[in-house]
């Protein structure tokens, strides 16, 4: 490849980076069912701090505090964050992330699986080996 071609071949790369860029700034939203509500709901995908802050939480205690912390940062419709401050006030939670104690514990995983799907955490899509180099 020559070095016009290398050029041409890094512009167009770049240019793919900044589109990319862009699309992982913009929350991606979803609608879900949830069958033990019979309702609705709509969760956003996460940005990057938001996903390092769940999966740096200590769960010693609670093995689903993760999921329960990405359920709650990601619903926002109903907005889970405002229900749990109304909640909280009222006695019925202890912590902000007990809201999420609504959902089954199977839905709660669910959730947090969709939700880390949409955010470009977890999915189908594999980076493949194109050939292998010999040093």
């Amino acid at each position: 490849m020559d070095k016009r071609e290398k050029e041409e071949v890094f512009r167009m790369f770049a240019a793919k980076a900044v589109k990319r860029l862009q699309e992982r700034r913009t929350r991606r939203q979803e609608m879900l069912h949830v069958p033990s509500l019979d309702e609705d709901i709509r969760i956003q995908s996460l940005l990057y701090p938001e996903i390092v802050e769940c999966t740096e939480i200590d769960d010693s205690g609670d093995p689903n505090r993760a999921d329960r912390y990405a359920v709650y940062l990601a619903v926002v419709e109903p907005d889970l964050r405002q229900l749990a401050v109304q909640l909280k006030e009222q006695g019925e939670i202890r912590e902000y992330t007990d809201v999420t104690d609504i959902f089954e514990m199977g839905e709660l995983s669910q959730i947090a699986m969709e939700v880390m799907r949409i955010s470009g955490v977890a999915g189908d899509r594999k980076v493949t080996v194109v050939s292998e180099l010999k040093n």
